[in-house]
């Protein structure tokens, strides 16, 4: 199962997880950061359903699109 946009090809990125103690920094570790991917039902040219991963940036535009 792939963790990618079908549309813009947004996949994980890296980030920092800072583990604190009062004001001090005690560690950082890398931790991946995943996109908010939702599965769609789009018509195609030849009129026939198909599911989408698509991450909710793009869903939004697509639904602005709509309109």
């Amino acid at each position: 199962m792939s963790k990618q946009c079908e549309v813009c090809g947004k996949t994980k990125m890296a980030g920092n997880q800072v583990k604190r103690q009062s004001k001090w920094v005690l560690r950082r570790t890398n931790t991946p950061r995943h996109p908010n991917l939702q599965t769609v039902h789009v018509e195609n040219e030849n009129g026939a359903t198909v599911k989408v991963k698509v991450c909710t940036h793009c869903l939004k535009k697509m639904k602005q699109e709509e309109q």
